[in-house]
């Protein structure tokens, strides 16, 4: 639109330059504006839609990679927290004995008894 108006005064100013006669200038400029404006718009619009639909696959591209490290994280994270579940579980070591369990936690086995059955200090 802008270059229209230019080239439209560019024009006119050339057209009553050569003539000789000032009141061509503003004829010239008017009649190639409002010729041109049309094609202008016509344009304008065209290159206003090839940017839109940029912008808009700019966009979906954007969302799809912020959805992709979302995932990611999300997949990092259920890895984590199987790692620690299963860390927990293997560690983990559990005896029956007279129909009572016992469960010791991050243990290499049971603690030492003696013949009676209670624990043996580490001392």
């Amino acid at each position: 639109m802008l270059a229209l108006l230019i080239f439209s005064v560019i024009l006119g100013g050339i057209v009553a330059g050569v003539t000789g006669i000032g009141i061509l200038f503003w004829v010239v400029s008017v009649f190639v504006f409002i010729c041109g404006l049309p094609a202008a718009l016509i344009t304008g619009f065209i290159s206003g839609q090839v940017k839109y639909s940029q912008d808009r696959a700019d966009l979906r591209e954007k969302k799809r990679q912020i959805a992709e490290n979302e995932r990611e994280i999300m997949r990092t994270i259920r890895e984590e927290e199987r790692d620690d579940y299963n860390f927990f579980e293997n560690n983990q070591i559990s005896y029956n004995s007279d129909a009572h369990s016992k469960q010791y936690f991050y243990r290499s086995g049971p603690k030492a008894r003696d013949k009676n059955g209670k624990f043996i200090s580490k001392k």
